[in-house]
């Protein structure tokens, strides 16, 4: 009883602070740093590189994920890594009906230039928070793909949103430029199991993302361990992320995933995931933060 209580204490507040902020102009949002399908993480970068209003895939291309579903007063994070904008074998929108200088891979994470935004089939009214992951470089060097991630609470009710974040190329000025390309807007979403765990031995924390690719009414359970000398800080949380063909976000035909996350001693978690109605390719992301003991 005493979850279900906090629980309703912490939307209590939440919907207290949204009406204040309401009333004050609020810094909630239906986008940030989002243009036309988050090419508006690739515009910061470019103008940072002094190249302003370059093609999109010149330099940058930006990484994109699905929609991710959110409850009226609820906080999220999302993992984004770049490997988002392979779309041969990756799970994502990047290049949704966008014309694009084919200029790729584009494996490196330009520190976290993050964009996001709410979809037309809900209520969702959201503002920025904090991401709590480390951020990963990459390297286009070595063919790694970069991450990083976004943050947000929603002030509204019951909605999706997606995220962006800016990926780079090893060129940086795109030389020589390959003919320009356009993504099908309607073409099927492959989806599969990623990991995108954050490590900052430093600093002595983690934030460990693994995605998993579900089909109907199929069980799947994973075990997450943090690092050695490391011990899990925080709740166990997780996110349910679709693809629609349309790139369409419908609250009425949501994803619904029965989710079981449970701590397991000082250092683990595990969680239990089962699809029971889909319309669209779905994946949930489980989500375990380590720090110090």
């Amino acid at each position: 009883m005493t979850r279900i209580r906090n629980r309703a204490v912490l939307f209590a507040v939440l919907l207290a602070v949204a009406a204040l902020a309401v009333g004050a102009s609020s810094a909630s949002a239906n986008s940030s740093n989002w243009g036309d399908n988050g090419s508006g993480t690739c515009s910061t970068v470019n103008s940072d590189l002094g190249q302003s209003g370059a093609e999109l895939g010149t330099y940058c291309m930006q990484s994109v994920t699905g929609w991710i579903t959110i409850n009226g007063g609820a906080t999220q994070q999302q993992a984004i890594s770049c490997a988002n904008n392979d779309s041969s074998s990756g799970l994502s929108y990047s290049t949704d009906g966008q014309a694009y200088a084919n200029d790729g891979p584009w494996y490196e994470a330009y520190g976290n230039v993050v964009g996001w935004q709410t979809g037309d089939g809900g209520d969702a009214d959201l503002s920025p928070e904090n991401y709590s992951g480390a951020t990963q470089t990459g390297s286009n060097a070595t063919g790694t793909y970069g991450y990083g991630g976004a943050g947000v609470t929603n002030w509204g009710g019951n909605g999706g949103w997606q995220a962006a974040i800016a990926c780079v190329n090893s060129a940086s000025g795109g030389y020589p430029y390959k003919l320009s390309g356009r993504a099908a807007s309607a073409a099927p979403v492959r989806v599969r199991d990623r990991t995108i765990d954050s490590v900052d031995k430093k600093k002595g924390r983690a934030f460990l993302a693994r995605e998993y690719a579900l089909k109907k009414n199929v069980t799947r359970t994973d075990t997450r361990t943090c690092p050695a000398g490391l011990v899990r800080r925080g709740n166990l949380a997780y996110t349910v992320q679709e693809f629609p063909a349309n790139n369409k976000f419908s609250w009425k035909n949501r994803s619904l995933v029965d989710v079981k996350m449970t701590a397991k001693g000082k250092n683990a978690g595990s969680v239990t995931m089962t699809l029971t109605r889909a319309k669209n390719p779905t994946v949930v992301q489980f989500q375990l933060r380590c720090g110090k003991r």
